[in-house]
């Protein structure tokens, strides 16, 4: 869940697997409207097959076959992979997503390697939509953005910038997501401020379409401070007030299957989401760049 809902436990396999069969039962009774609990049997065969399930794209449309010329697509190579609860954290998080200590954090940038091998190759052909594919990844793990008005990482450090990559928020190796529990607020709830390009609906102030969203307004009890936005986000759940506007982030692994973006579906394609981070965090991308982002997002 977007919101966090279904992490009850943290920290081990375990505590995946009690978080999997809880959400089993919850969908069983809450979509399915069962009128029973499922049984533990059963809930263990969910998430069994669960476990079981490696998406990743096996086929670009341009670049071919994603596994070939020494590259390490497709979801055989990442079912060989193994995943450890805050293995590549940049904050220093303990698998609770708390007691964060950036100084001790063991982090490595490149956490996507999969066509670093398409980068030499003779540039004809089809090859050069591989090497687009390379350069794409090379800028997800390397290219510095400076991080800064981000709840859950600014404030909760109290840096007002932080100097990171893509990979500083998705920083598990080969798959994309947080390795610990950790919503952050990026701006994909705010609300909308006016009349976007051309008059094709209501933006918010990164671009973002939100013209067909509720927007709430907020009221801190205690201070009478204001927050506006189109979801609450985590705050739902926890009641917390730096909550409001947080969203845990997503595994990016087959992604071109996967339109629209975000949370409430605001970045219709991956051109609309890489345009986003560019106005958010003042990338200055250059056109190609941007293609490069795009090729390596669709092949993941």
């Amino acid at each position: 869940m977007w919101d966090g809902r279904e992490t009850l436990e943290k920290g081990s396999a375990a505590a995946i697997h009690f978080d999997l069969a809880n959400q089993a039962n919850d969908a069983t009774q809450g979509h399915a409207q069962a009128p029973q609990p499922i049984d533990q049997a059963t809930r263990d065969q969910i998430v069994a097959y669960q476990m079981g399930n490696f998406t990743a794209q096996v086929l670009d449309r341009v670049a071919g076959r994603l596994y070939t010329s020494g590259a390490q697509g497709g979801p055989h190579a990442l079912a060989s992979r193994e995943f450890r609860f805050g293995e590549n954290d940049p904050f220093g998080c303990d698998p609770n997503g708390a007691n964060c200590d950036p100084a001790s954090a063991h982090f490595d940038p490149i956490v996507f390697t999969e066509y670093g091998a398409w980068a030499s190759l003779q540039h004809l052909g089809i090859n050069r939509a591989r090497r687009t594919v390379a350069r794409g990844q090379a800028l997800f793990n390397t290219l510095p953005i400076a991080i800064s008005d981000v709840p859950g990482i600014n404030d909760d450090f109290g840096v007002s910038t932080v100097v990171g990559t893509c990979t500083s928020c998705h920083d598990t190796p080969h798959a994309g997501n947080h390795s610990v529990p950790a919503p952050l607020n990026i701006g994909v709830a705010d609300p909308p401020v006016s009349p976007s390009r051309g008059g094709d609906g209501i933006h918010n102030r990164f671009g973002l379409a939100v013209g067909d969203m509720p927007v709430y307004v907020l009221r801190h009890k205690l201070t009478g401070e204001m927050k506006t936005v189109t979801d609450p986000g985590r705050a739902l759940i926890t009641g917390q007030w730096k909550d409001v506007g947080r969203f845990k982030g997503p595994i990016l692994r087959g992604l071109a299957g996967r339109a629209p973006y975000f949370h409430n579906g605001a970045a219709a394609s991956l051109q609309d989401v890489v345009d986003f981070y560019d106005v958010r965090f003042g990338l200055a991308l250059t056109d190609q760049q941007k293609a490069d982002l795009v090729a390596f997002l669709r092949t993941l």
